[in-house]
């Protein structure tokens, strides 16, 4: 399945791009991110955003994960303009007291630009 069968995707340049009131956006990092067997990352909206009344759902980079975060942003109340390369995220990066026992290697490794939800098969 092709994510352009089932979603909407953009190629945003220097303007930006809205997002309209309590619409779901897909986007992804511009960093290439690898994470050891023993950190992990919690991803957090910068403040300017939460206070505009965007929201992104909890997001963890799993300890092993290499590749771009696919983040969900969720508009407010109100439409806003973001931009390619504007800060919106910050990372906390976590230690764990040993390397995990399973490091991440999923369906997600690797990914490289916005990736939609692949579904498991029954």
């Amino acid at each position: 399945m092709n994510v352009v069968d089932f979603l909407e995707c953009s190629k945003v340049g220097d303007e930006g791009f809205i997002i309209n009131p309590y619409e779901h956006v897909l986007t992804t990092t511009m960093e290439w991110v690898e994470l050891p067997a023993d950190l992990v990352g919690l991803v957090n909206l910068r403040s300017t955003f939460a206070r505009a009344g965007v929201y992104i759902p909890p997001t963890v980079i799993d300890a092993g994960f290499k590749g771009e975060v696919t983040i969900e942003i969720i508009g407010g109340p109100n439409a806003i303009r973001v931009y390619p390369g504007q800060r919106f995220l910050h990372v906390v990066f976590l230690r764990t007291s040993s390397p995990v026992y399973k490091p991440y290697s999923g369906k997600y490794q690797g990914q490289r630009g916005v990736t939609p939800a692949m579904r498991d098969k029954a």
